[in-house]
């Protein structure tokens, strides 16, 4: 991947809003919502916009783009291979009102007690995210926030691989300038067969869930 920086994305229904989160509450930033078609002229609006909008069609982002924490550069893609990978985390958790990410490069960076956690299989003691540091990516949701819980339940991981997704396939043209002066669109680049996707591949030492014990 030409991209050096991982994200989390949330898409709802219409109702959640993450423009008042905190720049302090975190280490990333926001993707940005720029380069959409407008619906009549077609001319692309380079006004300089965040995505922070969870709603999948939200005005003046893509389509289904939703509301997207950016981590720090040299989390995805080559730069994380350079180095030998990294653990990515991700705690949902309802009851304290938050979804929070963490990208953990290189792996000398993993928290301690995520680390013994991982060696040990996932057994023993659950690991404190409280215990991390500061996460890329901070969602608020439930009581007192613009995003109610109610829109993240019956959750299921999935692991996939989509070259050419409704928001990069779309803006395929400004991601990646390069590779659009040859392929027009980005199914025309895949469809080339490029050398670059001999590296498009999952390599995944494990999968640890946890679930909080409340008193």
């Amino acid at each position: 991947s030409i991209m050096g920086a991982a994200k989390t994305a949330l898409h709802t229904h219409k109702g959640c809003d993450m423009s008042d989160v905190s720049d302090n509450a975190k280490t990333g930033g926001w993707d940005p919502a720029v380069g959409i078609p407008n619906g009549k002229t077609g001319i692309p609006d380079m006004t300089p916009r965040n995505a922070t909008n969870c709603y999948v069609y939200a005005k003046h982002q893509w389509t289904n783009q939703g509301c997207v924490a950016v981590a720090e550069e040299g989390t995805i893609g080559e730069p994380i291979n350079d180095v030998g990978g990294g653990v990515f985390a991700l705690e949902w958790d309802p009851y304290y009102g938050h979804i929070r990410t963490w990208a953990f490069v290189p792996h000398g960076n993993v928290p301690e007690d995520l680390k013994a956690s991982i060696l040990a299989g996932g057994k023993g003691s659950p690991p404190d995210p409280d215990r991390w540091g500061k996460p890329y990516g901070v969602f608020p949701i439930g009581k007192g926030t613009g995003c109610p819980k109610k829109h993240f339940q019956n959750m299921h991981l999935i692991i996939n691989l989509a070259f050419c997704g409704a928001v990069a396939g779309e803006r395929y043209w400004m991601d990646c300038p390069n590779k659009f002066k040859q392929f027009k669109t980005c199914q025309e680049y895949i469809k080339s067969d490029p050398e670059e996707l001999n590296e498009a591949y999952w390599k995944i030492k494990g999968i640890y869930v946890y679930q909080r014990e409340l008193e």
